[in-house]
């Protein structure tokens, strides 16, 4: 089993664990048709269209972004970050890395980029970019202003949405620093980058929410497989049998872009290798549900996969019988509590016995003098799982 690394964000320091492992009419009047509604991100567009740039800013342009599925290798950030490329920024032979940021629960609708502050450490919907990424000279953009709209969501990695008059301001590395969400300030006098309008879809064929009460639904004789370790992001296969938990199954990939991959799995059991190298049809579970629903004798594990507990301890998935709060008997498991209130066991303090904190999927779940830490998934191919998620007190 490859090491999970636990991370977590301190105004303080960097502390880390490691371990191998939808018209009525009345009748009889007449009525006037309502106006139909403008579409949201035409609206933004229209606004923006006669806007001049801020003075002495450079109008850029944003390339496609994608989401950590779709980028190679797999990159899953901490919270949904699509990721692509800036233009007319810099060095013509240099990338110019483009990023947006958004906390899991980011809701439908506009949201205001001043909020964050230049500071990628304070914003819950962030927009920024490297010029010349790699560089000596390299620069880093942050959003000071400007609309961020978040027009439809699939599921936090799957949206659509668009920038309208963003401006972008050179910053650097400011406090916090060695944090998942590294702090920035913008430099006086510095340089800037200007937004007129863009947009972004980072949904695909087939894309579902593999969470407990997703507002997207699943079509009958067909089972959302997550494709994230925390389950915040899945897509959608045809299940064509009717085998269960723990049979052996056969996983058909699909043929063309506008279909669906397919197994002789029961619908709401996902044909996996997850735990294996031979396929075997697993419910399909949420961890972060109150009930998680697995079948008897299992629990809720990594890709939201119902699977014995004494399957996953050998090849390198730990816990702790520690509940939510408590005193972990190890200084490091990737599982304690119990179904429907799991948390993490992580030495904050260094004395040789964890505490179990409360698994989240977004920073806006921590409390008052929370923050999110994450553990580190490594990939095939050198990808990357960073959206297991969990609360912990600041400033330990």
């Amino acid at each position: 089993m490859t090491y999970r690394r636990a991370d977590v964000a301190s105004s303080n320091a960097w502390r880390w664990g490691v371990v191998l492992l939808t018209a009525v009419v009345g009748c009889g009047r007449e009525t006037q048709a309502s106006a139909p509604t403008q579409d949201p991100i035409q609206a933004l567009e229209q606004e923006t269209l006669q806007l001049p740039p801020p003075a002495g800013c450079t109008e850029i342009t944003l390339g496609e972004l994608r989401n950590g599925i779709d980028l190679s290798p797999v990159t899953y950030g901490q919270q949904p970050t699509y990721r692509g490329e800036f233009s007319n920024l810099g060095d013509p032979a240099r990338a110019d890395l483009a990023q947006i940021r958004l906390d899991v629960n980011t809701a439908l609708g506009r949201h205001d980029l001043a909020n964050g502050g230049t500071n990628l450490f304070k914003c819950e919907q962030c927009v920024y970019g490297t010029q010349d990424a790699g560089a000596p000279t390299a620069k880093t953009f942050v959003a000071e202003s400007g609309i961020f709209l978040l027009a439809s969501k699939v599921s936090p990695q799957q949206t659509v949405g668009a920038l309208g008059n963003v401006l972008l301001r050179e910053s650097v590395a400011a406090p916090p620093l060695r944090v998942p969400y590294p702090g920035t300030a913008p430099v006086a006098g510095g340089e800037c980058r200007w937004i007129r309008f863009a947009k972004w879809d980072t949904t695909r064929h087939g894309g579902c929410d593999p969470r407990e009460g997703s507002p997207t639904t699943t079509p009958p004789n067909h089972t959302c497989v997550a494709d994230d370790n925390v389950g915040s992001d899945g897509t959608i296969e045809e299940s064509l049998g009717t085998k269960t938990q723990g049979e052996a199954c056969t996983y058909t990939p699909a043929a063309s872009e506008d279909q669906f991959a397919s197994t002789d799995c029961a619908p709401g059991y996902a044909c996996s290798s997850a735990y294996n190298d031979t396929r075997q049809c697993l419910a399909t579970c949420d961890f972060m549900a109150a009930d998680p629903g697995c079948p008897s004798g299992t629990v809720c594990g990594v890709y939201g996969l119902c699977i014995e507990q004494s399957i996953m301890e050998p090849i390198g998935y730990l816990f702790d019988p520690a509940r939510i709060g408590e005193t972990c008997s190890v200084n490091w498991a990737e599982y304690c509590g119990v179904e429907g209130a799991r948390g993490v066991c992580v030495d904050l303090t260094r004395s040789g016995r964890g505490t179990c904190y409360r698994y989240a999927r977004a920073r806006s779940e921590c409390g008052e003098g929370e923050e999110l830490g994450y553990v580190s998934y490594p990939l095939a191919n050198g990808g990357v799982d960073n959206t297991s998620g969990w609360c912990y007190p600041d400033g330990l």
